[in-house]
């Protein structure tokens, strides 16, 4: 009896392949080397590589929904120290990650976001579900005096993360954190009251 090949290990290797290396320079061969099956098994759970790597955003985009639900849900600090720590975990992440990666949502929204509107549609539904979670803390801030109300939480949120997607892809040419720790710095001087 043959190996029954798991779809969730297979978008997990998509989520490693194609966050290191970017769609364009992935071809279906090297995801089928990398997660070990053969061709004929890639096809009878992906249409193509294009509904595999929006597949793989899907998996990703889901997981890190509910991942920031629970980071805000079991944060004690205030709302605006609970994003501070955020993003400072964040910047950890990446910084431990050497700033090879980034984040998939944002590598896939500037490599193939105007190419493909499958990708494209996916990626910008999950980055305005997460600023909903990012929103929702925004407003715990405002309600409580610490944070601005000259914008609404969902601009603040908007302002905040794609400032941050912006810092990610500076860091893979910088290679260190200088333009995180500015962008940290003037976006919390920015947004507090």
């Amino acid at each position: 009896m043959g190996y029954k090949h798991n779809k969730e290990d297979i978008l997990k290797v998509g989520y490693e392949v194609f966050r290191t290396n970017g769609y364009h320079n992935v071809g279906i061969n090297q995801i089928l080397k990398e997660s070990g099956i053969p061709k004929g098994s890639f096809y009878n759970f992906f249409e193509s590589k294009e509904d595999f790597a929006q597949q793989v955003v899907k998996q990703y985009g889901e997981s890190n929904y509910c991942w920031m639900q629970d980071f805000f849900k079991d944060c004690d600090l205030s709302p605006i120290e609970c994003l501070k720590s955020f993003y400072t975990f964040m910047i950890s992440l990446n910084e431990k990650d050497e700033y090879k990666g980034g984040c998939l949502v944002n590598n896939m929204s500037i490599e193939v976001g105007r190419q493909s509107d499958i990708i494209g549609s996916e990626a910008n539904q999950h980055f305005m579900g997460w600023l909903n979670v990012l929103a929702m803390e925004i407003t715990k801030g405002q309600n409580s005096g610490e944070i601005t109300k000259d914008f609404s939480a969902l601009e603040l949120a908007e302002y905040m993360h794609a400032g941050f997607y912006g810092v990610l892809t500076r860091t893979k040419v910088t290679r260190n954190r200088v333009y995180m720790d500015i962008w940290f710095e003037m976006t919390f001087k920015f947004i507090a009251v």
